[in-house]
Formats: structure tokens, sequence, C-alpha cells
């Protein structure tokens, strides 16, 4: 305090710095918007101010993605979230912790510390987003089965169609209505034998309908066994199970029709045959080029869709909550560990996260600074689990990351411990020598009364 310098702390605390959010929005279509290589940045936080102003938090970076979203961490592979609701969101890198003024520091020993805690770094993370649509049915089948021009028939999508395999090499969405309800129709890569172990496109194929609550399995009689092709299809399904992510319904959960496609090239005494083979599994006729059997299908569809959206809803479903900017309390486990190097000798390691934290924090430049962290240590059991592992006094000691630790020659004045610390007013590390010329000068109320009455 200005012309008080022993009046007390007043320094202010920084601000913790922001976070960059991944959040999913509706009104976005792909990830476009999002170039490769791209720098999210969020704000740092403001510093403390004198007369115990506190600085002001940074703010968070937010970066809007569509729904079906899937936040990887690039270096480790691991899936952070899978953004599949609106307003779903998750922290890519959470923002760095606020330093400490003084005025939170201070104590009855530690009236006005002449140091203050420096804020923490906020995390970097390279992460990897991936688009998986989410249509409300897919249409299912072998290369050439004639799905991408039923899609066509069905929608407003206009694939690329072919009479060569695999003319689709990349999923097409459409949207369908029937009367007053509409709903989205996926067309994907033609599926083939062994595909749920990688042969073909099968298994970027399987990715794409992990989430598709409703299945329509198309079939070309005219090429193919009708039913042997859908046990066919039915056994991949089964075999891609292990892939599917937790809590996802297994694919033979999940309502399914058979679509017998190009019924203008055979007898409806031949379709009445083919749809008699599917037991508990309704089977329709139609042909994308005359369009008959269309309007048939549309709602033959809808029914599926709406039955599938009914299920999830009876089951209760609703995406987990994340709440990004909840605190989070750092773990107070460290370990110490004996180290040797043939070139360096031996020396005690010592790292945990709170560890790193600590030594985060403290300006090493500052004598006062460095005695609170001796006292932080020795407060957490450090020094004590050292004496227990053998250190002896000149013995190496390095503290956090071992890649960037801080090391230093172990040599205390006492043993360590709290108790020993309360006992010994000489082992005030850290104390302020202001204060302590301050109480050899300063006279106190009992002194003035006594000097008062011989006077």
């Amino acid at each position: 305090m200005k012309g008080k310098p022993f009046a007390g702390a007043s320094g202010g605390n920084g601000g913790d710095g922001g976070s960059v959010i991944i959040r999913a929005v509706l009104n976005l279509a792909d990830l476009s918007s999002i170039k490769s290589g791209f720098l999210a940045k969020a704000h740092a936080g403001e510093c403390g101010k004198g007369s115990m102003h506190s600085g002001t938090r940074g703010e968070d970076c937010v970066l809007n993605v569509p729904v079906g979203t899937v936040v990887t961490d690039s270096s480790t592979g691991e899936e952070l979230a899978d953004l599949s609701s609106p307003g779903q969101e998750v922290v890519a890198a959470k923002g760095g912790r606020g330093g400490k003024g003084n005025f939170a520091l201070s104590s009855p020993s530690r009236r006005a510390p002449g140091f203050a805690l420096k804020g923490t770094l906020g995390k970097e993370r390279d992460i990897t987003l991936e688009l998986k649509l989410s249509a409300s049915c897919a249409l299912v089948g072998l290369p050439n089965a004639g799905k991408s021009s039923l899609l066509a028939a069905l929608s407003n999508a206009r694939p690329q169609v072919g009479e060569w395999e695999f003319t689709t090499l990349s999923p097409n969405l459409g949207a369908v209505t029937a009367g007053d309800a509409s709903f989205t129709l996926e067309d994907v890569p033609g599926l083939i034998a062994g595909a749920s172990c990688g042969k073909g496109l099968g298994l970027e194929f399987l990715r794409h309908i992990e989430r598709i609550p409703a299945l329509a399995f198309v079939i070309d009689p005219t090429r193919e066994d009708p039913l042997r092709t859908y046990r066919s299809l039915e056994k991949e399904l089964e075999s891609y199970a292990g892939h599917l992510p937790e809590g996802a319904k297994p694919f033979s959960e999940r309502p399914r029709l058979v679509v017998l496609s190009k019924d203008d090239l055979y007898g409806k005494e031949e379709l009445a045959a083919f749809e008699a083979e599917f037991e508990g599994v309704r089977a329709l006729g139609v042909s994308a080029s005359t369009h008959e059997g269309v309007k048939e299908l549309k709602f033959a569809l809808l029914d599926m869709v709406e039955k599938a959206r009914s299920g999830d809803t009876a089951e209760g479903k609703k995406a987990p909550t994340l709440n990004p900017l909840k605190p989070d309390r750092p773990s107070k486990d460290f370990s110490v560990m004996i180290r040797f190097d043939s070139n360096e000798g031996i020396w005690y390691e010592v790292d945990g996260e709170i560890i790193r934290i600590f030594i985060e924090q403290t300006d090493f430049a500052n004598d006062e600074a460095v005695g609170y962290l001796s006292d932080r240590l020795a407060a957490l059991g450090v020094e004590d689990l050292l004496v227990k592992a053998g250190i002896k006094p000149g013995d190496e000691v390095r503290l956090g990351d071992p890649s960037n630790a801080v090391a230093f020659n172990w040599n205390p004045s006492l043993t360590a411990g709290k108790k020993h610390m309360k006992a010994a007013a000489s082992f005030a590390r850290g104390s302020d020598e202001r204060l302590e010329t301050l109480s050899r000068t300063r006279r106190t109320n009992r002194q003035r009364r006594s000097e008062h009455k011989r006077g």
C-alpha cells in the first residue's frame, strides 16, 4: 500500500486463461470453415492489480462444428468427444491458471509477502476433426445394386450413376418427402464380402452408417440371389459390431426392410416369390427407371424412420452434457524415484502433476518465492519421502518434468517436516526480512503503556 509498506498485502490475483472449446451446432453442414493447419487461440487472463483487484478471466475461443463431428487427439489417437447432439461441446485445450497475488499468500506470519505466484501456461494440443454423416436411413447393398438410381428417384439428390461397380466412392445425402413429413436418406459405397476386414471400400462404408438408425437393404434380383445376398450383407454388419462406438445400438436391433430393385425387369409373380423368401422382414419391389413402387417405398421408409425415432425417445437417450468450464483440482500424488546414469551419476527424481504446477508458479529469481516453494514441498511430504528414500546432504534432486527439471543439491538445515518447521522459529523459510527488521524496532502496546506510566 502506498506510503505504508507494512500495512499489509494488496496484490490481486491474475485471471485464468481462456480455453479452446469445440461446440456442435445445427446450422453447419460441413467442416469447410476450418482449414487444415488452422490455429485456434484463446485470450490470456488479465494481470492482477493493486488494492486487491483481481484480473478478469480470458475469453474462450469457441469453434462451431456440425453435429456428428468426432474430435480426436492427433498425437495419441484418443477420441476426445463424439459431438452427436446440438450444443454439445468439449474443451480441446484448457486455459492456464491465473497467478496468485501477495494478498492471497499473506498470513499472520507473512503479512506482506514480497513475491507472487506466477500463472501457468495453457495447454496446447493438435486435434483432428472428422464429420460422420448422420442420415435417418441408409441404403445398404452390393456395388451396382441400383442404390444411387434409387436415391435419385426418391429424393432431391443427383448422385453419379453408372453401369460399373463402385460408382459411388463417397456418401450421398438426399431429402425425401412423404406427405407432410420428410427425412434424410443416404447412399453409401457398395459393400462386398470381407468389408468388415477392410476389403474394398467396406470400412469407409461401415463407418458412415455407425449412427444411422434405420437400414434399407437394396438387392438386385436380376444379378444375385436375393436371400443369399441379404444374409451376406447381414454377416458383414455383424462382423463390424466390435467397431461400433460405445452405447451404439447393434445393427441387428435397428429397423430394416428389403428393397428389390429393377422390378420392371421381372414379372409380378417372380416379385411375389422373392418377397416371400424374407420371413420377418418387409420386402418391396421398386423401379427407379419407371418410378413404379417409388411412392409406396417412400412411406414404408418413413414408417421405419419414425419407428427408429420413437424407439430412441422411449429409451430416454440423451447426449451427455460436457461442462468445459468446471474447475479441476490437480492430483496431489507424486513420486520419488532414484535414477542412475553412467555419465551423470545418481539423482532423486520428484515428479507429479502438483509438482509441475508448483515449479511453473515459482519465480526462481526471488529468494522469498523459492523459500515459499520449499514450504509447499515440505507440507506436501516431499522432504519426508526423500529422507525415507535414503537421500543424503549433497545428493542431487530434480523436480518436475524430467526433460526440463529444476535441479539442486539437497542440504537441509534441519530434518524436514511440519513439526520441526513449527517448532523452530529459525526455520521460517520464505519469511519477509522487512517484517523481521520491523519486529525488532516497533514497540508493542505493552511497551507503550509501560513507557507511559514511567513517563
